[in-house]
């Protein structure tokens, strides 16, 4: 019923803005990946999954201030949910400064470019420093502020307010806090970032953690290039996960490496590499219509599954 009179609701405010600002763009896309998987504890197993996604946005501007809006939504082929909202914000400010206010992604510190598919064999943590990045959970929201200070430096700061899990305290102001900076220069883009989230347990107990990230992108000879790494600290147990990552993109194809270390006071310090691949081909020359070729393949020490292996062909 919840889910009906989302869908409802959403599709109501999109007429209604239809009609009232002309201004207003709506578009669709389909998504459809078929996977098979094998790990080092299970046999081969075969999926298929997707969705349909719809946007809306709309921007309006005086002068030069702006007020910018935007709305997503994802039906499902599968899972227990069918409809999943994704962005849904309103943006407000001029080209120095804005607010972000609402649910959406904010800055990638830990990109991994064609990403079509990457598993991590054995369960090891991978931190991509997103603990503040958004889509936050069903007890929290975000506010993000952007103020560009040159063509080539600029800053932004994230926030999640209430919690962004469903086992917190959503009484609490303030539960995570993300800034960053970004600097760009004819041979290089370098962004670092670092973030806090701390909120109590409903439960007993609380989460504190704290981390940081330094990603640079470049393009060489027509291949774009990322490389970042990162560290996260669990401020309870003194727990550290390092991660990084390469990877690259050139044309349709891209590659990339992840590797990760868990360093576990008192226990043993779970080690994972994962490598993965894809290459995107048009179907039958249509324009926007694709089918994607995807695999990854992962090993892990000081874990009981060690290696998994995933190929998938993805649909667009």
């Amino acid at each position: 019923m919840k889910k009906s009179i989302l869908f409802t609701a959403i599709i109501g405010s999109i007429l209604t803005t239809s009609a009232a600002h002309a201004e207003l763009s709506f578009d669709a896309n389909l998504e459809l990946d078929i996977d098979a998987v094998d790990t080092a504890a299970s046999s081969t197993a075969y999926d298929q999954n997707g969705f349909v996604e719809l946007n809306t946005y709309g921007k309006r501007q005086n002068g030069e201030y702006f007020v910018a809006a935007k709305g997503t939504i994802r039906l499902l082929t599968d899972g227990d949910e069918n409809v999943v909202v994704r962005d849904a914000y309103i943006q407000l400010g001029n080209d120095t400064w804005d607010a972000q206010i609402g649910r959406f992604e904010a800055i990638n510190l830990f990109p991994l470019a064609k990403d079509t598919l990457i598993i991590h064999a054995g369960g090891v943590t991978v931190y991509e420093a997103n603990k503040v990045r958004g889509f936050a959970g069903d007890d929290g929201g975000q506010i993000a502020l952007h103020f560009k200070a040159s063509d080539s430096l600029k800053f932004e700061v994230d926030t999640i307010f209430g919690d962004d899990d469903t086992a917190g305290d959503n009484g609490t102001a303030l539960s995570g806090i993300r800034p960053s900076v970004t600097l760009t220069t004819d041979a290089v883009t370098l962004t670092a970032g670092y973030e806090r989230v701390s909120y109590d347990l409903t439960a007993g107990g609380d989460v504190s953690e704290s981390g940081f990230a330094v990603t640079a992108n470049f393009n060489v000879a027509g291949a774009d290039i990322n490389i970042a790494a990162s560290r996260l600290k669990n401020d309870n147990t003194d727990n550290k996960v390092t991660s990084y990552a390469a990877n690259m993109t050139y044309g349709n194809f891209g590659a990339g490496v992840i590797a990760s270390e868990e360093d576990i006071v008192g226990g043993v310090n779970p080690e994972v590499v994962t490598t993965y691949a894809a290459y995107t081909l048009p179907l039958f020359d249509i324009e926007n219509a694709t089918v994607t070729f995807a695999g990854s393949y992962s090993t892990a020490d000081n874990v009981v599954d060690d290696e998994a292996i995933e190929a998938r062909m993805r649909f667009n």
